[in-house]
């Protein structure tokens, strides 16, 4: 893999990131995963074994007491739940003091004659002359003496007050309820929620008072969690609220009574369906694998679809993590956001200063030679331009204008008029090369350069190339309607084109000091030579047999000239004429029949067939012209010995 510029920067931005993620966003991160996971999530956990009996304001208005309530109604309570069998009686409700010995007393009894009721302690910070500290508060012991079980109520809330996390103490409410434990410590769970307040099956505290107001089959087998169900009261204080932020609140702005906390806690532990935390080992290869995918992306950093394969990533992480959950396990993959974005931001900081010398480069290089897509194209994807030499199959083009003589004969006087006469033909001429995705390699005073398949990959070159042949020829009636308005010139100007098709190497040519993009290669010389012939055979067009070849889209309007040895090559060549109208049936015939004759050295045959072109007056009278006297010459002197049909050309 090669290291260039962006690639460093990407790797670089990207360790950056991933160590800010990690050390600084990774809390902040993790508890609003958690909340979202727990949101999505939400209705998926199992909770038919648990029920709550809310103290709520129903309940308040009902009894029509102040709190806290006389002990012998909740002796009454737990007289009335024990009719229907249940599991365990469960009081999130702190019994540390006593009230008057009628009402303790029959509460005991009713706990004892229930023999399966579980009170709540509590910690507390209690600062004396010469210790203090953390305290458990316990209920009064007459109660425990009765048979009560006690677990500690507590809770444990992050730092933004929001509970998350199993309770890191031992015997807790939760476990003393169950009858099942959990790991302490380094190990923390996560608490996996039924749902956003009120999910468990309520069932208000005074309806237990009332004839057939409660179902035997709401209470039978299930675990009954009695707690305070409101939100405000009048006859409460503030430090009596019993209710804390959960996962939900964050998208419901509700808080969720302490006792269905307890009631989740209680059926994470009964199905055995709480979160824990993957291990650092498996979130080290994660993040590792995040880092390798983000700075690869990031490498080659294009806007867009940097972009989609980043989100596509961090969303990848996303559903791993969601799947992970189901399963009971946890993985914070909301940290490849920021780890993708700040790199992103970087490597994109990075290209665009980078990218806007390299377009502005591309633009100044190719802009007076390319068409404006294609450069385009090149400033989306310099990936296309390989400059320093490269051997590709390429098309060359070659134009000249005939005359040219004649035509400063003409404008002798005012030099400025044909500067502006060639200015106009070769932009006429330069726009149907563009048009057709060539590439002007240069301008040689009235002669035009151009090839194909360079800088960009054309698979179609030849055919494109024959293409604004045709187009340059018809361009030719425009351009000498435009000159000879002025009444300078009154003459026609005339163009020869040469199109060749082989492999040349591409590429930046010249010095240190000065060079171009341009071509080299033996079709080069051959298409020069071609353009040079067109006025020795009357047509504008010649192209090779290579190009010919490669040619998917003839229309009728090739056909076949000449075997030829251009000057400064030693094999032949058949050369191929290119008109403006499509060759006819007959003219094509007489073409055939004199190449027939031509090539087998036969005068008279070949004589006939070149009057016959002429006389039908069509696209090769010009040629046929010229061909008549080239037989007469051979008729006077004979044919070359060893004569194959193959024609020496003298002049280029």
């Amino acid at each position: 893999m090669k290291f260039g510029k962006q690639m460093k920067v990407s790797l670089l931005s990207s360790i950056m990131a991933t160590i800010f993620t990690v050390f600084l966003l990774n809390g902040p991160l993790e508890r609003i995963y958690i909340d979202t996971l727990s949101y999505l999530h939400e209705g998926q956990t199992k909770v038919d074994d648990v029920v709550i009996v809310g103290i709520d304001e129903t309940s308040f208005q009902a009894m029509d007491m102040q709190w806290p309530w006389p002990r012998e109604v909740h002796g009454e309570l737990v007289n009335e739940i024990s009719k229907f069998k249940p599991k365990s009686i469960v009081f999130d409700v702190v019994f540390s003091e006593p009230s008057n010995e009628v009402s303790d007393n029959h509460f005991a009894e009713a706990i004892s004659n229930a023999k399966k009721v579980i009170l709540a302690s509590d910690l507390s910070f209690r600062e004396g002359e010469y210790v203090s500290g953390v305290v458990e508060t316990r209920p009064i012991e007459l109660f425990e003496k009765a048979g009560a079980l006690v677990g500690l109520a507590g809770v444990e809330a992050d730092v933004d007050m929001v509970v998350r996390h199993f309770p890191q103490f031992e015997n807790t409410l939760s476990e003393v309820a169950s009858g099942e434990d959990y790991p302490k410590g380094e190990e923390k769970r996560i608490i996996k929620y039924r749902g956003t307040s009120h999910s468990f099956k309520y069932i208000s505290y005074f309806k237990f008072f009332m004839p057939e107001g409660v179902r035997k089959e709401d209470i039978e087998d299930k675990i009954i969690l009695i707690g305070l169900d409101v939100k405000a009261n009048p006859d409460m204080t503030s430090s009596q609220k019993d209710s804390f932020p959960s996962p939900f609140t964050r998208f419901d702005a509700q808080s969720m009574p302490g006792v269905e906390l307890h009631a989740n806690l209680i059926s994470n532990l009964i199905n055995k369906n709480s979160v824990s935390y993957k291990s650092n080992i498996f979130n080290m290869i994660l993040l590792l694998l995040n880092f390798v995918m983000v700075s690869w992306i990031c490498s080659a950093w294009k806007p867009i679809s940097s972009l989609l394969y980043g989100a596509f990533i961090c969303f990848g992480w996303m559903a791993l993590a969601s799947y992970f959950w189901m399963e009971g396990s946890f993985i914070n993959s909301l940290t490849s956001f920021p780890i993708f974005l700040l790199t992103y931001i970087a490597s994109g900081g990075h290209a665009y200063l980078t990218e806007g010398k390299q377009k502005k480069m591309i633009k100044g290089a190719f802009a007076q030679y390319l068409s404006p897509d294609m450069v385009d194209s090149l400033i989306e994807e310099p990936d296309k331009l390989k400059l320093g030499g490269e051997k590709r199959v390429m098309s060359i083009m070659f134009c000249d204008v005939r005359g040219f003589t004649a035509i400063s004969e003409a404008l002798k006087t005012k030099p400025e008029k044909l500067t502006e006469v060639i200015n106009v033909l070769l932009t006429h001429l330069s726009k149907d090369i563009l048009d057709c995705k060539g590439t002007i390699d240069k301008y040689m005073g009235d002669c035009i350069m151009a090839f194909w398949n360079a800088p960009l990959i054309n698979d179609n070159h030849p055919e494109d190339a024959i293409e604004s042949a045709r187009k340059m020829m018809l361009t030719m009636a425009e351009v000498n309607k435009i000159v000879q308005k002025s009444g300078d010139i009154d003459f026609d100007l005339k163009i020869g084109i040469g199109v060749g098709t082989g492999e040349c190497v591409v590429g930046n040519m010249g010095s240190d000091q000065r060079f171009d993009y341009t071509v080299l290669g033996d079709v080069v010389n051959l298409s020069s030579r071609l353009e040079g012939q067109t006025k020795s055979y009357g047509v504008t067009t010649i192209i090779s047999s290579n190009t010919y070849s490669k040619v998917k889209n003839d229309i009728g309007d090739i056909i076949e000239l000449d075997k030829i040895q251009v000057k400064g090559k030693t094999e032949p060549e058949t050369i191929f004429g290119l008109f403006n109208n499509k060759i006819s049936p007959t003219e094509r015939k007489n073409q055939e029949n004199f190449l027939e004759a031509y090539k087998n050295g036969d005068y008279a045959k070949a004589s006939a067939s070149l009057k016959s072109l002429i006389n039908l007056g069509e696209n090769l009278a010009s040629y046929a012209l010229l061909m008549q006297d080239r037989i007469k010459l051979y008729e006077k002197d004979g044919f070359p010995d060893n004569w194959k049909g193959i024609y020496v050309a003298t002049d280029k």
